[in-house]
């Protein structure tokens, strides 16, 4: 039997014997029935005092576990920290790209070694 579901507890026998034997037939009686109620007390106040504490604990776990929605609310931020990157990597390109096309033109006209060494490159001087 598990604890929480016992209800109305039985003395044991022997502790009845005993009882008669030391205080009489009536007394053990009045005696077991005050042990009886004692015990069933006892157990619905165990009872009560573990639905609070289970209470408790699932409150706390509430409070510190994530939720199906806080999930979903870090998914769209990911989402969305996603999305803000991509459009910043494209911009980062263009400004890489416009970079070098401004510095290759001024390597180009200010050195006209360079110049030379392009041509001869795409072959268009001899």
């Amino acid at each position: 039997m598990r604890y929480n579901k016992i209800m109305s507890m039985v003395l044991p026998i022997e502790i009845y014997d005993l009882l008669e034997k030391k205080v009489g037939k009536e007394e053990a009686r009045e005696v077991g029935k005050l042990l009886t109620a004692s015990l069933d007390a006892i157990e619905k106040k165990a009872e009560a005092v573990a639905l609070q504490k289970k209470a408790e604990i699932k409150e706390e776990l509430a409070k510190e576990l994530a939720t199906k929605a806080d999930i979903a609310e870090i998914r769209g931020e990911i989402k969305e920290l996603r999305a803000e990157m991509k459009g910043d990597n494209k911009a980062l390109r263009l400004e890489q790209k416009i970079v070098l096309i401004v510095l290759a033109s001024i390597i180009l006209l200010t050195n006209p070694k360079a110049l030379e060494l392009i041509a001869k490159l795409f072959g268009l001087a001899k």
